[in-house]
């Protein structure tokens, strides 16, 4: 399974054109204690998922050229991806179940999302 990059402005700029899989991006800050509050859910989220789904990180202190494009006011914030278009976003803290479902939510009804139900659904009350 793909660890959970942490990325700068160019590197997920080139990803995004190239990527086929849905991307959940972090944007966090070394400061914010809810980013490290949240950092075991989004690890559980991203092995349920499995590689399906590619998981990043975008440090806001460092990459101004990132959180000025898609306008992050605070942290954590999570934007996802699609066939190289956002699809969402969040702010603020997230279970793994909340982020999980919420992913496949997007996945199935974007329709910038060509992967269609391929990641597996469940009923569990948030999805």
């Amino acid at each position: 399974m793909d660890e959970i990059r942490d990325v700068s402005d160019e590197l997920f700029q080139d990803l995004l054109r190239k990527e086929k899989r849905f991307i959940v991006l972090e944007f966090w800050s070394p400061g914010c204690q809810v980013c490290k509050e949240v950092v075991p859910e989004v690890a559980k989220a991203h092995r349920e998922l499995g590689q399906d789904v590619l998981f990043m990180r975008v440090n806001t202190d460092h990459n101004n050229k990132l959180v000025s494009k898609y306008q992050v006011t605070g942290t954590p914030t999570f934007i996802y991806f699609c066939g190289g278009a956002k699809v969402g976003g969040s702010i603020g803290y997230v279970n793994a179940t909340v982020l999980r479902n919420t992913v496949k939510d997007l996945i199935r009804h974007s329709a910038s999302c060509p992967m269609g139900g391929h990641v597996g659904y469940e009923i569990d009350g948030y999805g």
